[in-house]
């Protein structure tokens, strides 16, 4: 027979209070099942805890190991409340990698709204590109990514979220910005092309002549904005890379072939997300 969490907790509850009465009120049990459970721990221990005769109190070997099994049954409470916190989802870390277009859009209202409902779980936010992203979700680093499908690995599952339109950039000076409705690609051909690789998926010849005859190629966005700006050309970029930048910049939808790209949350196949990444993938995916 193996001692039981209830014989612990009810010798402490008559340690406590010396009395098995008042043990057994607290408990909620009648005082000879209190009496037995305490016996019963005694003699799968071999040792007295409690003096006979006396007034609940405790023998030196009860008083040695008072405060061990004290600290044992406070933490199976803590361990056992730490665990159903958990799988409620009241608790936990998350960490999670995006891209950056949807992290400066989305991400800081559903945050603040997760965590208002979530007070006790944690969140990391990393951002990058979308090859990036599914890197940190394949190597573990993150739980899950939000991101483009282009080149998705086998082992990562991807759910749509959102589309978002691919267009030309340029400074609202540039004769580009002056032109109304979508931007023609030959019509690129004659302007300072900035590329950061967002369009590398694009098999069409004579889009993928104009993005070969780029002189520059800036992958930071805070940083190929910033030449934008300053007038060294015109860059190609995802709609949503645009939100809250300043009105000197323009943005124009390509016409055919048009772009656009799916964003999506990924994380890996297979894998049942920790009860806290599974409320914060819901809160993604209401968005």
């Amino acid at each position: 027979m193996s001692i039981k969490i209830h014989q612990l907790r009810y010798f402490l509850l008559v340690a406590d209070h010396h009395s098995y009465r008042a043990a057994a009120s607290l408990a909620a049990r009648s005082q000879p099942a209190i009496s037995q459970a305490v016996h019963e721990l005694e003699a799968l221990l071999g040792q007295a805890l409690f003096e006979r005769g006396r007034k609940a109190e405790l023998t030196p070997f009860g008083r040695e190991h008072y405060p061990a099994i004290r600290s044992l049954v406070d933490h199976h409470d803590r361990t056992l409340q730490a665990l159903f916190d958990s799988a409620e989802r009241k608790t936990g870390q998350v960490a999670l990698a995006s891209i950056p277009s949807f992290a400066g859009r989305y991400l800081p209202g559903m945050l603040l709204r997760f965590a208002d409902s979530h007070p006790e779980i944690s969140v990391a936010v990393e951002d990058g590109t979308a090859i990036y992203v599914q890197r940190r979700v394949l190597d573990r680093q993150v739980d899950f990514g939000i991101g483009t499908d282009a080149e998705l690995s086998d082992e990562l599952s991807f759910q749509p979220l959102t589309e978002d339109q691919m267009g030309m950039v340029c400074h609202i000076s540039h004769p580009l910005a002056q032109q109304p409705g979508a931007c023609r690609w030959e019509s690129l051909r004659p302007y300072t092309l900035i590329t950061n690789g967002t369009f590398r998926q694009l098999l069409d010849p004579a889009a993928v002549d104009i993005l070969q005859s780029a002189r520059f190629h800036v992958p930071n966005i805070v940083s190929l904005l910033a030449l934008v700006r300053a007038g060294l050309g015109v860059t190609l970029l995802p709609q949503l890379a645009l939100f809250g930048q300043d009105e000197a910049l323009v943005f124009r939808p390509l016409e055919a072939p048009a772009v656009t790209r799916s964003i999506g949350l990924i994380h890996l196949r297979n894998q049942t997300p920790r009860p806290a990444v599974q409320a914060l993938m819901d809160a993604v995916r209401h968005l």
